[in-house]
């Protein structure tokens, strides 16, 4: 998917979407996709839920290419990316001065789309109060800017994405149920790979082309015994994890063929390479992967904050010095000036 504009907030870009062919060999991914062909062109809102890595973006992507809106923009919003106190900002815009640092007005997600798709990733991650104005929008097609008194009409098909149960967690009253009732007109379920395993062969194959092609290798033969190993796993990352791992063995593919060994050389430890047993899985240190997840909710954090020091340290609930010298110590831009930011 070619990436055209990419929206100044964090995790959100405007996308064309071309022709694809999604792999589809399973019953289970048959019925999917006969379901999206018929909804597709019906101007509902659509939640779609399933594991991470399954695909659920490429199916939001299926439905905008079948809609009457396909030559609309489909833009997308991470609701988990973006700190509480901006997703409402970010969804609606808001006005010159209605916050510290926003020293202009700026157009949200919701005019962006106007026409066209949002498509609201991990929907479930959006705070109770902005629940409650995005069910607005979808009740009545009217936005208002943080700051503003005017009320903005907006034509926008929204399709939520989420890995969470979100019936469940409205009984548990973390969702607002009357939202969820608006985000689930129609609901989809984006099976795990684990499921449909009969598409492993054709997903794989797909993948070793596409990257084959990315890095300018031959088109590579997949070996019999790599094939049913594939198969035989469980990929807890579902599509985007055997995506990966075919990618990394055609990086260092030396030959036309990729074979078992390459990915018992390879695998970083879901992937079954024995039949007798799962291969064993290899992590960072504990400590490792705490530390880069730090540093992504920093990075994440300040790029939010428009580079805005004092505001992401408040953000973060740390004083301004304890960001500095995480700043330093991950190597993130220290040179930003919050006057002019």
């Amino acid at each position: 998917m070619r990436i055209l504009e990419p929206l100044e907030s964090l995790g959100s870009v405007r996308e064309e979407v071309p022709a694809r062919r999604i792999v589809a060999e399973s019953a289970a991914m048959r019925e999917l996709l006969q379901t999206v062909a018929l909804v597709g062109p019906k101007d509902v809102t659509v939640l779609i839920r399933g594991e991470t890595g399954t695909g659920k973006e490429v199916i939001a992507s299926l439905l905008h290419t079948e809609s009457a809106r396909a030559s609309k923009p489909l833009v997308r919003f991470n609701c988990a990316a973006i700190p509480a106190d901006l997703a409402e900002a970010e969804l609606f815009g808001h006005a010159r001065g209605a916050f510290t640092g926003a020293d202009r007005a700026r157009e949200g997600f919701f005019s962006v789309a106007n026409g066209g798709t949002l498509v609201l990733d991990e929907v479930g991650e959006l705070p109770l109060s902005v629940q409650a104005k995005l069910l607005r929008v979808l009740q009545e097609g009217e936005i208002q800017q943080v700051g503003a008194s005017r009320i903005e009409r907006v034509d926008v098909r929204v399709i939520a994405c989420t890995n969470r149960d979100l019936a469940a967690e409205a009984r548990r009253g973390r969702f607002r149920m009357d939202l969820y009732y608006r985000l689930a007109v129609v609901e989809l379920i984006v099976p795990p790979l684990r499921e449909h395993r009969e598409d492993i062969p054709a997903l794989a194959a797909q993948f070793a082309e596409r990257y084959a092609h990315r890095f300018g290798s031959p088109n590579p033969r997949l070996s019999p015994g790599l094939i049913e190993a594939l198969c035989e796993s469980d990929w807890p990352g579902n599509v985007r994890e055997l995506d990966n791992t075919i990618a990394r063995m055609i990086a260092v593919c030396g030959s036309g063929e990729i074979d078992l060994e390459l990915l018992k050389r390879t695998r970083l430890g879901s992937v079954n390479t024995s039949p007798d047993k799962p291969a064993s899985r290899i992590a960072p240190p504990l400590r490792d992967q705490l530390a880069a997840y730090e540093r992504r909710i920093i990075a994440r954090t300040l790029a939010a904050a428009a580079g805005n020091r004092s505001r992401a340290a408040k953000l973060l609930g740390l004083s301004r010095t304890a960001l500095f010298d995480r700043l330093k110590k991950y190597e993130l831009a220290t040179g930003l000036d919050d006057a002019a930011a």
